[in-house]
């Protein structure tokens, strides 16, 4: 497999032609970073034709902007449509229903979704996996999905190391998917793909991502994710001993440390367990030369990728194991937030105001996205309200 992308930009970097074009540094601060000259279009479709071959897609799309733009151009076919979706998603699936006036049906962690798919639903979203490493069973709802006919469309954001398995979403039934390359691969920041298994979604899907991407897309990005697809075809034994070695890394801090069940590059650790927030728990690694991916009140996560060595978690295991134990922390329990929808997304960010009056009931509705970054999670969604929040524990 060849790398159309980077070789046209490796010739042209060690060109003498003078750079008539944008970007204003000519060539001064990377030679790689160039506009669409002639020559610099057709390599990427080249190159997205090679990363479909890899990933079993019928067409991949790739993203200069994330996940995110990738989860834009994924939803587009379903603008003015109703779909169901896991609560637990990221603010893109909120921001692109706002803007495509996409209306959602959510599922709890205590419902399970496969119960939910009918004949008169338009899509289904999961997150998988999700920021703490959880993943949703694919195949079964991918199973369900294929028995009414119902697309499933998979934000795959930290999972698209998942090529190196067999296990990757459009390997399992997924109609669309969205894989950051930049999470878990050798890949630049906002780096990703839109993979599709389903040909009708195609044009759709590259309509909308022409219509919510820059028409200056970042061929330094463009040239990762090329680079990338040379990754996954050449260094399956350097992925898999990443695998092995977080695997081991997960083993042997089991003894101390409540480490939680997650995906493969992925170590979850409840440190209330070990006496610790996992905000201070943070501070302590960082003092010792490891820094996390996201810590919360109860959990420190540290991700890896498939160019992760044995050195580099031995590091990180050290540095776990230097840190003095103390008395644990009892977490407080998870509270599940339900509240009441009283409008569409759409509706509720284009309000003029954030109270509603229903049957005499004046309600506080809630109009923007608000969220911690990571995960981009949202507790309250625009168009619901904020009065007479339903809450369960989460056991």
């Amino acid at each position: 497999m060849n790398t159309p992308i980077h070789s046209f930009l490796s010739e042209y970097a060690s060109s003498e032609f003078e750079r008539c074009h944008m970007p204003g540094h000519a060539g001064l601060h990377n030679p790689f970073d160039i506009t669409e000259i002639e020559g610099a279009v057709d390599i990427i479709s080249e190159s997205e034709r090679n990363a479909a071959e890899l990933f079993g897609a019928k067409r991949t799309l790739f993203s200069c902007s994330g996940s995110t733009l990738a989860i834009f151009a994924m939803l587009t076919p379903f603008a003015n449509k109703r779909i169901i979706a896991m609560r637990y998603s990221h603010r893109s699936l909120i921001d692109v229903a706002i803007l495509l006036n996409i209306e959602i049906d959510w599922v709890y962690p205590d419902e399970e979704i496969s119960d939910r798919i009918f004949p008169e639903t338009a899509g289904v979203f999961v997150t998988s996996i999700d920021y703490y490493g959880r993943t949703c069973d694919i195949p079964k709802i991918a199973e369900m999905c294929k028995k009414y006919n119902v697309p499933l469309l998979v934000d795959n954001a930290h999972g698209a190391y998942l090529v190196f398995t067999d296990n990757h979403p459009i390997k399992l039934g997924a109609a669309m998917t969205a894989d950051s390359a930049h999470k878990t691969l050798p890949a630049l920041t906002s780096a990703a793909y839109l993979h599709i298994a389903d040909e009708s979604y195609i044009e759709q899907a590259k309509s909308g991502l022409a219509l919510f991407s820059t028409s200056s897309p970042s061929y330094l990005i463009l040239n990762s994710l090329d680079l990338c697809n040379a990754h996954i075809l050449n260094e399956k034994k350097r992925a898999l001993t990443a695998f092995e070695a977080v695997r081991q890394l997960k083993s042997r801090l089991s003894g101390d440390f409540s480490v939680a069940d997650s995906d493969m590059l992925r170590v979850t650790v409840d440190v209330n367990a070990y006496g610790y927030s996992g905000y201070d728990f943070s501070t302590e690694l960082r003092k010792r030369g490891v820094i996390c991916e996201m810590s919360d009140s109860q959990y420190v996560i540290l991700l890896f990728s498939t160019i992760t060595e044995y050195k580099n978690t031995e590091r990180v295991l050290m540095a776990m194991n230097d840190i003095p134990r103390r008395t644990p922390i009892i977490p407080s329990p998870q509270v599940v937030v339900k509240p009441r929808v009283v409008m569409s997304p759409r509706q509720a960010y284009f309000s003029p105001t954030d109270t509603v009056t229903i049957n005499g009931e004046t309600l506080q509705i809630c109009r923007e996205v608000n969220v911690s970054i990571p995960p981009c999670v949202p507790t309250i969604v625009p168009g619901e309200t904020t009065n007479n929040v339903q809450c369960t524990i989460d056991n």
